[in-house]
């Protein structure tokens, strides 16, 4: 029996010594200890093809979808926006509860433009600006583009300087006065190779002759992604009517401003936008404020 146990314990003896002069062995390859744990799982893994798989893709749509879901809310919640003040940057809605059929926001009407500017107290800039087409010939071949028709007031408000040239001013955005653009800055690499001497130089834009006032920058986020030319509104103020509610409002607050504290003074002017717009768009006294308009 004793024998047996010494026979035992010389063979432990041995198995740890083999095991110490193993290590000893490995002490200056420490690349080796670490890859050995991954060899075993990857053998591992190659025996189960199936779950290997499996789990390969989830972890793919996984990192995939996170991925996706940090972009959203990097690019709308956290990520501010491209523009030099944007934290007093607002936009600006109604919504008209006097009016069963109309749910949800309404966009501003050119008259609102005209009251807000000359009645708001809020705010120091506002402009509208909407989306579409133009048409531009004259220089080689004849093309549609997308662009972005904006007030004065409205690339104040978002504070991107052009690169070249100037911004529209309140004369540009009056009618009768000559015609102008303003070209992004991907549009007049394309098509002008960068040339600084574009400014001042004629486009036939929408069948008008326009005169180049400035180019944006490289990098400038336009309200229109798309948008290659800038151009103004031109609101004929006897022209105008309530009911075109397709414009977007823009406006930087005043400066110590909070936007709770911007959405109350702007409710003060709501008296005056009823009265002011009723009589522009030519309306029954009483039908503006039966719409209950609230900005």
């Amino acid at each position: 029996m004793f024998a047996t146990s010494r026979k035992c314990a010389s063979r432990h003896s041995a198995l740890l010594q083999r095991g110490f002069d193993s290590l000893e062995q490995s002490e200056g390859t420490p690349r080796t200890i670490r890859m050995k744990p991954l060899k075993h799982i990857f053998r591992r893994l190659a025996l189960t093809p199936m779950f290997t798989t499996v789990a390969l893709v989830t972890l793919a749509l996984g990192i995939g979808a996170n991925t996706a879901i940090f972009s959203v809310l990097n690019g709308v919640l956290i990520k501010p926006l491209p523009y030099p003040k944007s934290d007093a940057l607002v936009g600006v809605w109604h919504a008209a509860p006097g009016i069963a059929s109309l749910q949800g926001k309404l966009n501003c009407s050119p008259t609102m433009y005209f009251t807000y500017r000359e009645q708001n107290q809020t705010f120091q800039e506002f402009g509208l600006w909407s989306g579409g087409g133009a048409s531009v010939t004259g220089i080689g071949e004849p093309e549609q583009v997308q662009a972005l028709y904006v007030t004065y007031g409205v690339l104040q408000a978002l504070g991107v300087q052009p690169s070249i040239g100037r911004w529209f001013s309140q004369e540009d955005d009056t009618p009768g006065t000559p015609e102008t653009v303003i070209l992004t800055d991907g549009y007049w690499q394309r098509r002008f190779g960068g040339d600084a001497s574009v400014i001042g130089r004629t486009l036939t834009i929408n069948f008008q002759p326009r005169k180049v006032i400035g180019v944006m920058p490289q990098g400038f986020r336009s309200l229109n992604p798309n948008a290659e030319l800038i151009l103004p509104e031109r609101f004929d103020r006897s022209k105008i009517f309530l009911g075109n509610f397709s414009y977007q409002g823009r406006c930087t607050a005043e400066a110590g401003r909070h936007i709770t504290t911007g959405q109350r003074g702007h409710r003060s002017d709501a008296p005056d936008m009823v009265r002011v717009v009723a009589d522009a768009a030519r309306f029954r006294s009483r039908t503006v404020p039966e719409c209950a308009f609230r900005p």
